[in-house]
């Protein structure tokens, strides 16, 4: 099976497909110091600067079996500011993207949003049978990060798929936990100093400080030294955006178990 990763981030989706053994074919990822890691932990996959710039040359990669991303957040984030958002809204191109590569299989990950619908809506009008997954990744890291995996796939694989993924103690199919807070770090936000009710902070036997980069990384779910040489800004901004590793390798191992069984 081959990958297609939009919106790539640090690669968390990327890693996922590793370990499930699928190959990505080509990255998406306009960020400068993104882009040095991805580099530097998948330096044979070309790195493509803008969806904008792969969706013209998208008959290239055609063929592909999975497209995943994350597209941006900030305009359905609830951990935004008053203020308007800079951040475009990219989940057309992203739908650009699949309608003219045809894969067999779309994941796309994000915050809950009442738009979740809109999108899997879409999908299904280019062809897709729709399940949205939603999870936590505070098994995985002990980080409470609620998102919700939307995944595309073909009608005849709709009824495997479901029954491949984990189930919770709710009886109800999920990868992790619907929506369940516990008593855990709180989400990571882009802010790498902030003292605001929303963050999580560490008592280190001195006195009460944020998280710093290592711990990022770690609850983030990415492996030791995957960020290193950013700077604590970097690395805050970053995770925060991040794609869980370990919440994504359930839903891909899932695709992947389907995919090689029903004809």
């Amino acid at each position: 099976m081959i990958h297609i990763d939009l919106f790539t981030g640090l690669g968390g989706f990327s890693l996922s497909c590793r370990w499930n053994g699928i190959e990505t074919v080509v990255m998406c990822e306009p960020n400068k110091q993104c882009q040095s890691i991805l580099k530097r932990h998948f330096p044979k996959v070309p790195i493509v600067n803008t969806v904008q710039e792969l969706l013209n040359d998208a008959k290239r990669w055609m063929g592909a079996d999975i497209i995943t991303g994350g597209d941006p957040c900030p305009i359905r984030s609830k951990a935004r500011s008053i203020w308007k958002t800079k951040s475009p809204d990219l989940s057309g191109y992203f739908l650009a993207v699949v309608g003219r590569c045809k894969p067999r299989w779309v994941v796309r990950e994000n915050v809950p949003a009442s738009d979740d619908v809109h999108f899997s809506t879409a999908l299904e009008a280019i062809g897709y049978r729709t399940v949205i997954v939603s999870t936590n990744a505070v098994n995985a890291t002990a980080q409470n990060r609620e998102r919700d995996f939307i995944v595309g796939c073909p009608e005849k694989s709709y009824k495997s798929f479901i029954e491949a993924l984990p189930v919770c103690e709710n009886g109800k199919r999920y990868a992790e936990t619907k929506h369940q807070k516990t008593p855990a770090y709180p989400v990571l936000t882009t802010h790498p100093c902030r003292w605001d009710a929303r963050d999580g902070y560490i008592w280190d036997g001195s006195g009460i400080r944020v998280a710093d980069s290592e711990e990022r990384c770690r609850l983030a779910g990415l492996p030791m030294g995957w960020l290193d040489g950013l700077s604590k800004t970097a690395v805050a901004k970053m995770t925060g955006n991040a794609v869980v590793p370990q919440v994504a390798y359930k839903i891909i191992k899932a695709i992947k178990d389907v995919d090689g069984t029903d004809p």
